[in-house]
């Protein structure tokens, strides 16, 4: 389907927002300080992840753990969960190169818009593609931590690789739990497996929005 910004009360200046159910509900027009948030606690989490899974393969002599990582990394954000997840918000249906939303801020758009409501395995790709990223670099740094403790190594060495480990365990937590706390209640792509918008919220936003509203009556998900 082509993109087409009039469709959506997102992206017209002059939508009553004010008169909106919606308003303050979810997050329905793009902020600049929700997108800052969102990519120091995504990047906070993935320099740690990356920089302990590194220091792992260095101390196991393995490089392939890191290697794996690194390029799993771009795979998921910019082609699998793009095209599984992102490809059926309202903001991809914008009509730019790169996608302008509260999370995944200038990802590519490298697929057509999808505003039918996300199917079952994509919603299970979703969860994996996430269990993956956030389980891998914790399970190679505990086997590291196991190591370490094999080795007769100094304790400063193992201090210091077990606050890597914290560090990546940290980061993970607040990158997560902020966004299935803060950011999944109101983001406005409402068939992702994450989202807790409420029923009468999604209604409303379908109702101002008949690309988007038309696609779910065709998949038989607009329930008033």
């Amino acid at each position: 389907m082509e993109k087409n910004n009039n469709d959506f009360c997102t992206f017209d200046p002059d939508s009553p927002c004010e008169q909106c159910l919606n308003k303050g509900e979810i997050f329905c027009k793009p902020d600049n300080n929700k997108v800052i948030v969102s990519h120091l606690l995504e990047f906070s989490f993935l320099f740690m992840a990356v920089f302990g899974v590194f220091i792992t393969s260095l101390l196991l002599d393995n490089w392939w753990l890191v290697v794996v990582y690194i390029l799993f990394i771009p795979l998921f954000f910019l082609v699998i969960q793009s095209r599984i997840t992102c490809s059926h918000c309202p903001y991809y249906a914008e009509q730019r190169r790169v996608l302008h939303c509260t999370e995944n801020h200038f990802t590519p758009k490298l697929w057509r818009y999808h505003p039918e409501p996300i199917v079952l395995w994509e919603k299970i790709g979703t969860v994996l593609g996430f269990g993956f990223l956030g389980s891998f670099p914790i399970l190679v740094e505990l086997y590291g931590i196991w190591v370490f403790l094999q080795r007769s190594v100094e304790m400063v060495s193992f201090l210091g690789y077990f606050g890597i480990f914290l560090g990546t365990l940290f980061t993970l937590g607040v990158f997560y739990l902020t966004f299935f706390f803060l950011y999944c209640p109101h983001c406005v792509n409402f068939s992702c497996i994450f989202n807790k918008v409420p029923k009468e919220f999604v209604n409303e936003y379908l109702k101002r929005n008949p690309t988007m509203k038309k696609a779910w009556e065709e998949a038989g998900s607009y329930k008033k």
